[in-house]
């Protein structure tokens, strides 16, 4: 689960750039970091989440209580159409979903379709072809770590640990308009944080990978790398980043709306939709 204290989810607010009139959903929203940054940018923007784990939405929705604005969270499956009406959103936002759907084409299509006229779409992810781990010795450490961004791990139904770099190429090839495509860096130098997280899902993800006969390494040099690691953070000679990558695109368009009434959650959603939404209402002030 994605750590709200990332700092990818603030930069990916301040790139969306939504207003108290703004409409925005976030695709593979998890627990609602992302939704909970453009929260402090936008106090009373509409937010959609979509996810298809009813307990990241939960989550999501407890996070987002002191939201101003109308807070609605819808469970599907992103590799489906999504249940938005065209031209129905101002911004829509991803982080670390497109590597996991068998066609992230078609979900950039379904992109473009909901967004309005000069909206804007904001997709990162995580480079992990490009970590970097101070522990082990070369060649065990390179194979652990492209283990881990080949992995297809059961919940995902494909795998590409250089999607990062590819983000640009993908928007550029869209209905979409390229705006930007800049990149993000964390590092730390002791195990803990977010690295410890991340070095933990690397343990976890191919000791998992092992006992289902589809890995690349054997869990006993797991075991080995790891302790590598662990031994280079106990002498202070620890080190860990990653990048990631994020990309600004637009839906072409000669002229913006402008005026209007105040933005509604539900009018977004297509027919036959409505009953599974969970809305939460305005806090009080």
């Amino acid at each position: 689960m994605s750590d709200s204290a990332e700092a990818v989810h603030s930069r990916l607010a301040e790139l969306a750039a939504p207003t108290a009139a703004s409409r925005v959903i976030d695709l593979g929203c998890g627990a609602g970091p992302t939704l909970l940054a453009l929260s402090r940018v936008a106090p009373e923007a509409v937010l959609i989440g979509i996810d298809r784990s009813a307990d990241f939405l939960r989550h999501a929705q407890q996070e987002l209580q002191g939201h101003l604005g109308p807070v609605m969270a819808l469970a599907a499956d992103l590799r489906a159409p999504l249940p938005c009406r065209d031209e129905s959103a101002d911004v829509i936002l991803s982080y670390n979903t497109v590597e996991c759907l068998p066609d992230p084409e078609q979900l950039l299509a379904e992109v473009a379709r909901v967004l309005r006229p000069g909206g804007r779409a904001v997709l990162a992810h995580v480079d992990f072809d490009s970590v970097v781990i101070t522990g082990a010795d070369a060649d065990l450490d390179r194979r652990v770590c492209h283990a881990f961004a080949d992995d297809v791990q059961s919940w995902m139904d494909r795998a590409d640990g250089r999607i990062g770099r590819k983000l640009g190429l993908l928007l550029a090839r869209s209905a979409l308009r390229l705006v930007s495509v800049e990149p993000l860096l964390t590092w730390s130098t002791t195990l803990s944080g977010h690295a410890k997280a991340r070095i933990d899902e690397i343990r976890k993800a191919l000791l998992s990978a092992d006992r289902h006969d589809r890995g690349a390494v054997s869990a006993a040099e797991v075991e080995k790398w790891y302790a590598a690691v662990r031994e280079a953070d106990r002498l202070g000679g620890f080190f860990f980043s990653e990048l990631a990558f994020i990309a600004v695109a637009e839906r072409p368009s000669d002229e913006r709306p402008v005026g209007g009434t105040a933005p509604s959650a539900r009018d977004a959603v297509l027919p036959g939709h409505g009953d599974r939404w969970a809305a939460a209402p305005p806090a009080a002030t």
